[in-house]
């Protein structure tokens, strides 16, 4: 029966999230804690599971839903891994070739330009140290922002609420959007994470 199972593609899986049938296609969101998992059948652990760590591996549950938009996974196992999707990133540039102002959404701090050069005076050391704080500190925020978009976004399918998982691939057919569409989501999901009506107000 097992072997009947796999071949279709499904299986059964007891995780410490319970059992499920796992799909071959891979991951899950997780809809208790809105991180993804592989059911223990790979690295990538949800919150909700022990963490076990990989040698070799700078992230082995490095994968995750958008920090901004949460409709598609992003992030990866290795530590320079974009936070944001490509239509989350693409609006972040535009912010910044219009506005001045960006979002530091890549996983480490050098793809966001911060660094602390151990050579240079002691003033720009303390400017650099003050700078990654700041960026240690947005790290967190905008991680608790993105399972907060997911949150919300699990609760706009009704069919969905009393599912414990929903397949990764079910996940961003469900939310996928035109290109344009996921233009002005990604512009709406800014606006919401600075708390602004028009990215006017941040230059003002």
């Amino acid at each position: 029966m097992k072997d009947t199972a796999r071949s279709s593609g499904f299986f059964y899986v007891n995780s410490q999230l319970g059992w499920f049938v796992m799909s071959s296609q891979g991951m899950f969101v997780c809809t208790t804690c809105f991180s993804l998992t592989s059911l223990g059948l790979g690295m990538q652990r949800c919150k909700c599971e022990e963490y076990k760590a990989y040698a070799g591996i700078d992230c082995p549950s490095g994968y995750h839903l958008c920090y901004m938009c949460a409709a598609t996974v992003v992030g990866g196992t290795g530590r320079y891994a974009w936070n944001a999707c490509e239509s989350c990133l693409k609006f972040n540039r535009y912010l910044g070739h219009t506005y001045g102002i960006t979002l530091p959404l890549g996983r480490h701090s050098i793809m966001n330009s911060i660094s602390v050069p151990l050579t240079a005076s002691t003033e720009v050391q303390e400017k650099a140290i003050s700078e990654m704080l700041r960026f240690i500190d947005f790290a967190g925020s905008i991680s608790d922002w993105g399972l907060s978009q997911a949150r919300t976004l699990f609760e706009s399918a009704h069919t969905w609420a009393k599912k414990g998982i929903i397949p990764l691939a079910k996940w961003e057919a469900k939310f996928h959007l035109s290109k344009v569409k996921a233009t002005s989501r990604s512009e709406q999901a800014f606006k919401d994470y600075l708390r602004v009506d028009a990215f006017e107000e941040l230059v003002s």
